[in-house]
């Protein structure tokens, strides 16, 4: 009997231990776990130093990106004429294409617009030269304009750069598009057609001066500034060709014979900014002499697209029935 107990206490002795195993595994020193929390804590540290290596190629790169820029540093603004630089500046720029150029122009005068810029309470915009030209009343809505400033159309405006038309010509020069119409007054490449008749040439003025001299010398009538030189009309010529012997600009004599008599006007070819040129007529008959002023009016297409509103009036008295002489100086400016 007492074998028996002996036996059955030692028997649940082992099967205590059996279970102990089987449920609480070893001790490890951490206490019991099982397999499934454990195979996740190692899942987590392996996580952690994947994101520990990725973390020191980033801070490797970004070192390696430093040591570029220090190679080759980003361009910076000048310093100021006190000393002290300014902030660094990265110049960004897209090129941009505008399909209707239309919508940078002032809706109403047509002419490009620069700021001040004002928008009434539709959102319709205007020049300010325009404000004041319709008493501040918008002319569409008629609500009132003149007070409130488009910023974000001032904005576009500055933004945009332009080059000029005349590019082709030699002009090199960029701008806002708001001074698009001050460059086009200003542009010494303005193109300038040939005034001889049969040639298609294009250029700037000053190219055009050299062609004439070379292609049409004997086409022409050359003269000198401030002094009387002779012309003389047949009785069916329109235009008579001038150039200057120094600085080689260009002239016409426009002839057009009316029943008063004959109209006369003096053109020159070249640039909008070159100004006019303060001419003298005189035409003799019989003892009399005429003595006409005026000034030249500038062009650059065809001699036929001068003004034809100014002109000089030689009465038919002092023209014969084949030819129409005149003396003519030209000032310098």
């Amino acid at each position: 009997m007492l074998r028996i107990c002996r036996s059955r206490i030692r028997i649940r002795e082992i099967e205590r231990e059996m279970v102990k195993i089987s449920v609480g595994g070893y001790d490890d020193g951490e206490g019991p776990s099982n397999r499934n929390q454990k195979r996740r804590r190692e899942e987590e540290e392996e996580e952690e130093e994947r994101n520990s290596r990725q973390s020191f190629e980033i801070v490797d790169r970004s070192i390696e990106l430093q040591e570029r820029e220090d190679h080759h540093p980003a361009p910076t603004n000048r310093a100021t004429p006190n000393g002290s630089a300014s902030n660094a500046t990265r110049v960004r720029s897209i090129p941009i294409f505008v399909s209707d150029p239309d919508v940078l122009d002032c809706c109403i005068c047509y002419e490009p617009l620069s700021a001040p810029v004002f928008q009434c309470e539709n959102g319709h915009i205007a020049c300010s030269n325009c404000c004041v030209r319709l008493n501040n009343k918008c002319p569409m809505c008629l609500m009132p304009i003149g007070y409130n400033r488009c910023r974000a159309i001032e904005k576009v405006l500055d933004s945009i750069k332009m080059s000029c038309p005349n590019a082709n010509y030699g002009c090199t020069e960029t701008f806002c598009y708001s001074k698009k119409n001050d460059h086009e007054k200003e542009c010494i490449y303005l193109p300038c057609l040939c005034p001889h008749t049969g040639c298609d040439f294009v250029a700037s003025s000053k190219e055009l001066f050299l062609h004439v001299s070379h292609r049409h010398v004997d086409s022409g009538t050359q003269f000198t500034y401030d002094k009387f030189f002779t012309v003389i009309f047949s009785a069916d010529q329109k235009t008579i060709v001038l150039q200057e012997k120094n600085d080689g600009n260009l002239f016409i004599v426009h002839n057009n014979h009316e029943h008063l008599g004959h109209k006369v006007r003096i053109s020159c070819i070249g640039p909008k900014s070159m100004g006019e040129f303060q001419y003298e007529v005189l035409a003799r008959f019989r003892g009399s002499t005429l003595i006409l002023q005026s000034f030249t009016k500038i062009i650059q297409g065809q001699y036929a697209d001068a003004p034809s509103n100014a002109f000089l009036l030689i009465p038919s008295g002092f023209f014969g029935p084949l030819q129409l002489k005149l003396d003519i100086r030209i000032k310098s400016h």
